[in-house]
């Protein structure tokens, strides 16, 4: 196992020539979830051209993998970026993208796209949920071939040995680990069937992005005790995991726009429960005028 995929030396430039297995997993996400999203658009009968979608999925991909750089050398300065060369700071193929800076740079980046193109925010989000989840579970792979992201030294049955030179092997030293990343992968494959199966489901749009959040927040803080690089912060002399603290957050603000906006019930289910409200509001104030 190498993370890359072939190496070739160019004796002229004195370089090696290395592609690596993390950048092909990234690109297979990126042209399968621009598919997803074509083919979603069509479905859904949203405005948005073809050129124009698939603009709008480099722009979120180049979003998320601005801010899951930035949250993993914010968190990893100090332990790594800070005695290392300046350009390491942007050597994303060597991995070190922290998927929760990503759900957060888009986030950030979602709603002001959606504003500028007049597109409806909700229903965008259910798009880029299911492709941001199989992006995931895609991309898990990546960090298996760097040997990264595992878990503690095991004798379970699922234990790999990682090979020399890993930064899994720094600590295990040729013992077995919890392959921790395929856990995830396998987890997010779960999670994008589920999403893909609901997306026909009735719900109002925004409904499919809310259980993306929730279920991976969820998948995610099972994981967090298999994983040997968590990243934490202190507040008042408290050690937190960023992980629980951001899954928690996710989780409670998705909890909180499923049912401040009854995202189970259909448009139409809605609508009629509204007018019935109103109506009866109309009916009670007229009697009371009387």
């Amino acid at each position: 196992m190498y993370p890359y995929i072939f190496s070739i030396d160019i004796p002229w430039f004195n370089i090696t020539f290395e592609p690596r297995f993390y950048g092909l997993f990234y690109a297979i996400s990126l042209l399968i979830g621009t598919r997803i999203v074509l083919s979603e658009i069509a479905r859904r009968r949203i405005n948005l051209g073809e050129d124009e979608a698939m603009n709008m999925t480099m722009l979120l991909f180049l979003a998320g993998l601005i801010g899951g750089r930035t949250y993993e050398v914010i968190f990893e300065w100090s332990n790594y970026y800070g005695f290392q060369p300046f350009w390491k700071v942007f050597a994303v193929w060597e991995g070190g993208l922290a998927i929760h800076g990503a759900i957060l740079g888009g986030i950030i980046a979602f709603p002001i796209y959606c504003r500028v193109k007049k597109l409806s925010l909700p229903a965008m989000f259910d798009i880029s949920a299911m492709c941001m989840v199989l992006g995931q579970a895609i991309g898990r792979w990546g960090n298996f071939t760097n040997g990264e992201t595992a878990g503690p030294v095991t004798d379970f049955w699922t234990g790999i040995v990682f090979p020399s030179g890993t930064a899994v092997d720094r600590y295990a030293h040729g013992a077995p680990v919890h392959p921790t990343m395929i856990y995830e992968s396998l987890g997010n494959f779960l999670i994008f069937i589920l999403l893909w199966k609901l997306r026909l489901r009735n719900f109002r749009p925004g409904m499919i992005g809310a259980i993306y959040l929730v279920t991976y927040s969820v998948l995610r803080s099972f994981l967090t005790p298999l994983r040997m690089d968590n990243q934490s912060f202190v507040i008042v002399d408290t050690k937190i995991l960023a992980a629980y603290a951001i899954s928690l957050l996710l989780v409670g603000a998705s909890l909180f726009w499923i049912f401040k906006q009854k995202l189970w019930l259909p448009d139409e289910v809605l609508n009629e429960k509204i007018a019935v409200k109103s109506a009866k509001g109309f009916k009670g104030a007229k009697n009371k005028k009387a």
